[in-house]
């Protein structure tokens, strides 16, 4: 967990030093899932919660650092009518620190998109048999980026539509195997967030 706090920190003082910056608070939920688990589906439930400080950078684009609290990946359930009564259920807790650039497109679109850093404060794995507790470690590191559309409601309030990707692997393959860019698992997520903009404090 210290990597992604000691990055915050080292980004606090330019956040502070900014003509102007924003501060506000997000919370949202969605769908995720894990490649390579042979699943497909955002299926497994996931949460997202946190704060955010923007720089105004000019009139069209701002720079965004987040701390978040982000649950992630996957599950099946049992499915009788096809004679399936296999499970699965994989969750996942991250603290995040995504570093975003914001496009204010108008006054009511922005797009935003950068490179994200996690730290994995635990793991959780379990099938139709229960908790496996010899699974496969998880790396305590991940590195993703993300991707969001910005619907402002009214002032302060909008809509955050949100998708992140690992684009690294946060476990390898079950023997090591890897082919060509597919190198591991990777976690992604489909989200849909509400944030709130405190009002902008201008430095006299």
């Amino acid at each position: 967990m210290k990597k992604p706090i000691s990055l915050l920190l080292f980004l606090v003082p330019f956040f502070v030093s900014a003509q102007q910056f924003n501060a506000g608070v997000i919370g949202g939920l969605g769908g995720t899932q894990i490649s390579g688990d042979n699943l497909s589906g955002f299926d497994k439930f996931g949460i997202l919660a946190g704060g955010y400080v923007s720089s105004v950078l000019s009139e069209k684009f701002d720079l965004e650092g987040q701390l978040l609290y982000i649950t992630k990946g996957s599950k099946k359930n049992q499915q009788p009518d096809k004679n399936d009564y296999t499970t699965y259920l994989l969750r996942l807790r991250y603290i995040e620190l995504p570093i975003l650039l914001t496009w204010k497109q108008s006054k009511r679109f922005y797009f935003e998109a950068g490179p994200t850093f996690g730290y994995l404060l635990d793991s959780y794995e379990e099938d139709e048999y229960g908790e496996d507790p010899v699974s496969r470690p998880f790396k305590k590191y991940e590195l993703g980026v993300v991707g969001s559309i910005i619907i402002n409601v009214k002032e302060g309030f909008a809509v955050n539509l949100r998708y992140n990707s690992s684009i690294a692997p946060v476990r390898e393959h079950a023997g090591g195997a890897t082919y060509r860019l597919n190198h591991g698992q990777y976690n992604s997520g489909l989200l849909i967030a509400f944030q709130y903009t405190f009002r902008p404090k201008a430095n006299q």
